[in-house]
């Protein structure tokens, strides 16, 4: 289980994540806590992306080790680079998905469609995406975002701690940590070490 955070800023994004794994057994009862490694984030930095997923390990995997995403030109924003993340990326990103079998139901079934059990926060050019299950796209106007279980949490503290002050880079990094700190107190499938990454135009 996961927490992410986002903040979307003028010319730059921040995203950050927790640590945290935990199993559920049939009964719906967490029967294991891991941490993971630094090196296994539930970040990616892929290319010219900053990849994230709330969910499955297995989509954390695939973005990591796998998914090859297609590279925009750096002055691509706006609705140019809506285009593209919908054209290019999103195709390419499911084609991947379905190549290595995570998809839902399997490929191969006839009742296959455009599916997939993770919500993944995907951030180009400095600007945030999140996209859902059947690989719909959305970009919150607040610009700030939190996924996982332990978002309501977290999108709530962001959203006090936000205000209308003008972020940073450096800001937008702190609030991202204070959020996870505070999800983490409720959450119980939320916890440190907490990381932040940052992408600027």
């Amino acid at each position: 289980m996961t927490t992410i955070v986002g903040i979307q800023g003028d010319g730059f994004a921040v995203i950050g994540n927790d640590s945290r794994l935990s199993e559920m057994d049939s009964g719906g009862f967490v029967s294991q806590i891991m941490t993971i490694r630094s090196n296994a984030n539930k970040i990616a930095k892929n290319g010219k992306y900053l990849l994230g997923a709330a969910g499955d390990m297995r989509a954390i995997n695939i973005l990591h080790h796998v998914f090859i995403p297609p590279t925009p030109t750096a002055n691509l924003s706006g609705l140019q680079l809506d285009k593209f993340f919908t054209n290019k990326f999103i195709p390419e990103l499911r084609e991947c998905f379905d190549k290595t079998g995570y998809a839902s139901p399997e490929k191969e079934s006839s009742d296959h469609k455009a599916e997939q059990s993770s919500e993944i926060i995907a951030v180009v050019n400095a600007t945030i995406y999140v996209i859902d299950s059947s690989y719909a796209w959305a970009s919150d106007q607040s610009g700030v975002y939190a996924l996982g279980t332990g978002a309501s949490y977290a999108l709530g503290a962001l959203k006090a701690l936000t205000g209308k002050s003008k972020l940073t880079p450096a800001s937008a990094k702190t609030l991202c940590i204070k959020a996870l700190n505070i999800a983490a107190q409720y959450d119980p499938h939320t916890g440190s070490p907490f990381y932040t990454h940052i992408q600027e135009q």
